[in-house]
């Protein structure tokens, strides 16, 4: 098994456990000592997942915007391009925004899990809660 080339290495056909060990070859030490591993739970402790994507507003209440992270985001930024409105949706949906002229006001977002952060509400409006209809909406979630 030593002298096998990693090419040549069965590929894992499941999820690996968390103590699975993954061969990473540190380009930075001399030859002799660039063979290095770490488990899959410190690899995954370093990577934050992001997904991203964009979206129409329709003005209706609680719509679901799929982000495809498998886990509630940490943080979502959304970003209405025809205003330069910033919107930031984190924990349980609090929503701060902040518009081109820097002024500040609160939105509403109803809630964020596993599959969907949700957007629009009627109150204030759907266009600061970002789902205003003709208003293209640009997202990042961070898990």
């Amino acid at each position: 098994m030593a002298d096998a080339k990693l090419s040549t290495l069965t590929e894992l056909a499941a999820t690996p456990a968390s103590d699975d060990e993954l061969y990473i070859r540190d380009i930075s030490e001399a030859a002799a000592e660039e063979s290095k591993r770490i488990t899959v739970a410190n690899l995954s402790l370093a990577v934050s997942p992001s997904s991203s994507g964009s979206y129409s507003g329709n003005d209706t209440d609680n719509r679901a915007i799929t982000h495809s992270l498998g886990k509630t985001p940490k943080i979502v930024f959304i970003h209405r391009a025809s205003k330069g409105l910033l919107t930031i949706i984190a924990g349980i949906a609090v929503v701060f925004n902040v518009n081109q002229s820097g002024n500040q006001y609160s939105g509403a977002v109803t809630a964020l899990d596993s599959t969907n952060f949700y957007v629009g509400d009627a109150a204030p409006d759907y266009s600061s809660s970002g789902n205003g209809t003709g208003n293209t909406y640009y997202w990042v979630a961070i898990g």
